[in-house]
């Protein structure tokens, strides 16, 4: 079995499910492998090596008859009153593996966190799951939490794998790079969140999660966080991750198996909007997105990659649309083009795909003990990333593709880009 970062999957709560599986699968080439169809609601597993959506699709909405099913979330109900069905799509639940649930469970009892869902132990003839589900302090986030011990299903208790024949694949013919080898796990998730929010946000994932912070790049200040601003409207980023995740009791399928853990490392990045100029009426990205999506949220989810032009290539092929490129000029001597030529890149491959380059992606990384900080910077490196349009039918979450090449953190140029072209799509649309 393939072994998983600790984000065991990631779940999409859609009002046309199905309409949603088939983005994922005809658009982003993943591969369906798993269903459950109940009478309360539909779910579809895609998958591409170590990356798996969950997609939801509600058809009851009786709070009691949800609260007994294992896997079953009304993603809606935080900001609706009564038993009502979803109206809008939202990426609403990172789902960890752990190796200890039981401590895991008295951390979370211990700070206070509201359980979604209670500890159940799921069969079948893989053998046994243990769950729960914590409600995040963040908007309509939620957080699954997996023990699965010695369990050999492809995913869940519950859940009918599919055989790779009833799960259709783009043809051969409009695929010039190996599906398998350009998308590999999940590198990051971004949040958007209400303003002056995401310290007290930071304190309860460190004191929930055994999460700690970190700093984006070495352009961010530690008391500020990392300030963005065009025109008149301005950014607040800071970022937090799973820091050294055998300690806090996330892992990998292979750790469980008793080898050393490499991948089990998630960050997040929080975004806050800054209070407007006086006069201005340009409305901020993060208040905009917020409005769309009904409140704070997941924004967008990063996939990491090896060549993240050969994922571009097939992804456009297949109908993929992504996110307006740089100007011409990003790619000339007074934009990126000393670092493109330095990393040994294709000037014209990047500028044909709007792709970005970023060499300050260093990032300082951190635990504070006291008076004590443990630093790891990584310098001489770079990353590229690019970001899609807005994927889901009633919300504006997209995703974003990203190969590293040494760079751990992110880079302020290529965080700039994103949100200048996010700001220039809203006042524009």
């Amino acid at each position: 079995m393939a072994g998983f970062a600790c984000v065991h999957h990631i779940e999409i709560g859609a009002v046309d499910g199905a309409g949603t599986v088939d983005v994922l699968r005809d658009r982003f080439t993943f591969t369906l492998q798993a269903t459950r169809f109940t009478p309360l609601a539909d779910q579809w597993l895609l998958a591409k090596n170590n990356t798996r959506f969950l997609i939801t699709s509600l058809k009851c909405s009786d709070k009691e008859k949800l609260q007994k099913d294992p896997y079953v979330i009304n993603w809606a109900s935080y900001v609706e009153s009564g038993d009502k069905l979803p109206t809008r799509d939202s990426a609403f639940n990172i789902a960890f593996q752990v190796k200890d649930l039981d401590t895991s469970l008295r951390r979370l009892n211990n700070n206070g966190a509201v359980l979604s869902k209670p500890v159940q132990t799921e069969h079948d003839a893989n053998g046994s799951v243990r769950a729960v589900t914590v409600k995040s302090c963040v908007g309509d986030m939620h957080h699954t939490l997996i023990e699965k011990g010695e369990y050999s299903g492809c995913f869940l208790p519950g859940f009918t794998e599919l055989e790779p024949e009833d799960s259709p694949k783009p043809p051969a013919s409009d695929i010039q790079y190996p599906l398998n080898s350009v998308m590999e796990a999940f590198d990051h998730v971004a949040l958007c969140v209400e303003m002056n929010t995401s310290m007290e946000i930071i304190g309860w994932y460190e004191r929930c999660f055994g999460m700690k912070r970190f700093l984006i790049n070495a352009d961010e200040e530690d008391d500020q966080g990392l300030i963005l601003s065009t025109n008149d409207v301005g950014l607040r980023l800071r970022a937090m991750e799973y820091w050294k995740c055998a300690e806090v009791g996330l892992v990998t399928e292979e750790e469980s198996a008793g080898s050393e853990c490499t991948v089990s490392r998630l960050s997040m990045v929080i975004g806050e909007g800054l209070p407007p100029l006086p006069g201005s009426t340009e409305e901020n990205q993060v208040v905009a997105w917020m409005r769309h999506h009904g409140g704070p949220g997941i924004q967008h989810v990063a996939i990491s990659t090896s060549d993240i032009k050969g994922t571009v290539t097939n992804l456009k092929q297949a109908g993929v649309e992504f996110a307006v490129p740089p100007p011409p000029a990003y790619y000339t001597e007074v934009g990126r083009l000393n670092d493109i030529i330095q990393a040994g890149e294709d000037v014209d491959l990047l500028r044909r795909h709007g792709i970005l380059i970023d060499t300050e992606a260093d990032g300082i990384h951190y635990v504070s003990e006291g008076d004590k900080k443990e630093e790891a910077q990584r310098k001489d490196s770079y990353l590229l990333q690019i970001f899609t349009k807005p994927m889901l039918t009633t919300d504006p979450f997209f995703m974003e593709f990203i190969q590293r090449e040494g760079a751990s953190g992110f880079g302020s140029g290529n965080v700039a880009a994103l949100y200048r072209s996010v700001q220039d799509y809203i006042v524009n649309k």
